[in-house]
């Protein structure tokens, strides 16, 4: 009995380091950086119905990414999907900071979810058609939470791929446009700066 009692001087340092061990964890410790919708940039922003995308560049819908309905082989791509493939597309979602939090990429589901935690990264509410998206180069600051449907162009790579630090399996990608990727960019550093603790004199 008395091997298993805890010293009253020594439970608030237990609990304390309990409470710390839970915070590391479970991902407290980590913000990610969100834009108002106002901040959102026009070229971003879905406000109402959409026009035709430019010319050479397709409209991809994520009801369009698999087979419908799903046989007894799974999930299965759609002749559409694969027509895509290497080509330039464009796609309306929401955007899912990953977790750990990236610069570079991040993914666009079909709903407004988010990944959570570390321990939940693996079993989580993405829907499968979520897409993983690319920057050719860094933001230089996290990708921020964005309100609202967004729109990006770019071009569609279709086959699974491993993404090395989150573990997550994506069967589409899409590189962004050098147009959306400097938006995003500009976006990502603005709202980094924003979060950033105001210092008083």
């Amino acid at each position: 009995m008395h091997a298993l009692s805890v010293s009253s001087r020594l439970l608030p340092g237990l609990l304390l380091a309990a409470l710390s061990s839970f915070v590391h964890a479970h991902g407290e410790a980590i913000s990610i950086p969100a834009v108002a919708a106002r901040d959102v940039p026009r070229a971003l922003a879905v406000r109402g119905e959409l026009k035709a995308p430019p010319r050479g560049v397709a409209e991809l819908k994520f009801g369009e990414i698999f087979r419908l309905p799903v046989g007894p082989q799974g999930l299965e791509p759609s002749e559409k999907l694969a027509s895509l493939d290497g080509k330039r597309v464009r796609m309306v979602g929401y955007l899912v900071p990953l977790y750990p939090p990236a610069d570079d990429r991040f993914l666009l589901s079909p709903l407004a979810v988010d990944i959570g935690h570390e321990d939940e990264s693996l079993a989580d509410n993405i829907p499968p058609t979520a897409v993983m998206v690319q920057l050719p180069t860094a933001a230089g600051a996290t990708i921020p939470r964005i309100p609202g449907l967004i729109q990006l162009t770019g071009t569609l790579s279709v086959g699974s791929r491993e993404d090395a630090a989150s573990g997550r399996v994506s069967p589409v990608q899409l590189t962004l446009d050098a147009p959306a990727a400097r938006t995003l960019r500009r976006v990502s550093r603005d709202a980094a700066k924003a979060a950033e603790p105001r210092h008083r004199h």
